[in-house]
């Protein structure tokens, strides 16, 4: 492959992640923008396997705490487990098989597929990609069980020790390719292989902070997405594969440096809204609306650890400076929507 072909594409993608983790490293809270990108990006990843899950239900289920009715707000919410996790414990030891092991059963755990999906386990039978229950109709058949756990030891080996001098976005695109390619799991192997990208970049620190997720791009060009994993098993197509993945990084890094700006700039606004008596605790609140966007009294009870009176007057406050709004409709068990907030994360591409 010539490695003129992918200097200037690898180059913009890593001048763009550079200028995105300078965002993280500046903000004196990156939770203002970490956990908004997060859920976002739990959304947008379910979304590709078929999921409706909005992400104001999302937020609704995160406040409330309440069992979900809805299968695909479960599955989005483990995701999103899923990937605190992941976040959590990379640095231990790097990616290795037990860490996405564990993933695999906080994403499947109590998930639609769960009894199929054998939780936390990598799979001892054939799988295959495709709606037809015919293997040999199937898009793509990944190796057998046996050949696949000889894979899946190289690619936790390759991780372990990368040659040195590998550009961590040709890593990151190699590795996404190989455990889709390998399909370890009987179920949620898109899933977790988009889960590996954000984990590889933390664990590379080459983001402080998790703020680049591949997810929009894929799913706004689903079908491209497939054809290029599928182009690399069927022609050896690394160009095309590799081009696509760093399009996307610069695509979603730019889009990430936009959204910080306005989410950033919607916080000030938000904050120079209330008047100069408002008190502490409202201005608290405007923080924790900025990373929770959906809210209820019980929650900011809690969090600010203030009285019953206290949170309903602060909520009180801030829909007074237009900041947040009922959603519920109810007389108990209010939601409480940053709807400004929502609109710029539901605007991005």
């Amino acid at each position: 492959m010539p490695v003129e072909e992918i200097a200037g594409p690898l180059a913009d993608a890593s001048r763009a992640l550079g200028q995105l983790d300078g965002i993280g490293r500046i903000l004196p809270d990156p939770d203002l923008l970490v956990r908004p990108y997060m859920r976002r990006e739990a959304v947008l990843s379910s979304r590709i396997e078929g999921t409706r899950t909005s992400f104001t239900e999302l937020l609704a289920f995160e406040a409330t705490g309440r069992p979900p009715n809805d299968g695909d707000v479960r599955d989005v919410f483990n995701y999103l487990q899923a990937l605190d996790y992941g976040l959590r414990h990379v640095d231990d030891a790097g990616i290795t098989m037990d860490l996405v092991r564990d993933m695999h059963r906080h994403l499947m755990t109590g998930a639609r597929g769960e009894r199929f999906a054998t939780p936390g386990e990598f799979r001892n039978m054939q799988n295959h990609i495709g709606d037809s229950d015919d293997p040999a109709l199937a898009r793509f058949v990944p190796p057998p069980a046996d050949r696949m756990h000889e894979g899946v030891e190289q690619l936790f080996g390759y991780l372990a020790r990368p040659p040195d001098g590998t550009p961590v976005l040709i890593e990151a695109a190699w590795m996404h390719y190989q455990f889709e390619a390998l399909h370890p799991f009987l179920d949620g192997n898109g899933r977790v292989g988009r889960l590996l990208i954000p984990l590889l970049l933390a664990h590379r620190h080459h983001l402080t902070h998790p703020l680049l997720y591949l997810s929009p791009f894929f799913e706004a060009r689903r079908g491209e997405y497939y054809d290029r994993l599928f182009a690399v098993s069927a022609r050896s197509d690394w160009l095309g594969w590799l081009l696509f993945f760093l399009e996307g990084v610069l695509v979603q890094a730019e889009e990430g440096l936009s959204l910080a700006d306005s989410i950033i700039a919607l916080g000030k606004d938000w904050h120079q809204r209330l008047e100069a008596r408002a008190s502490h605790n409202a201005h608290r609140l405007v923080d924790l609306v900025h990373q929770r966007i959906v809210v209820d009294a019980k929650g900011v009870e809690r969090e600010l650890e203030v009285s019953t009176q206290t949170s309903y007057a602060l909520i009180r406050t801030l829909q007074e400076a237009n900041i947040l709004h009922e959603q519920s409709g109810r007389t108990w068990g209010r939601l409480y929507l940053a709807v400004e907030l929502k609109d710029i994360l539901d605007s991005a591409r």
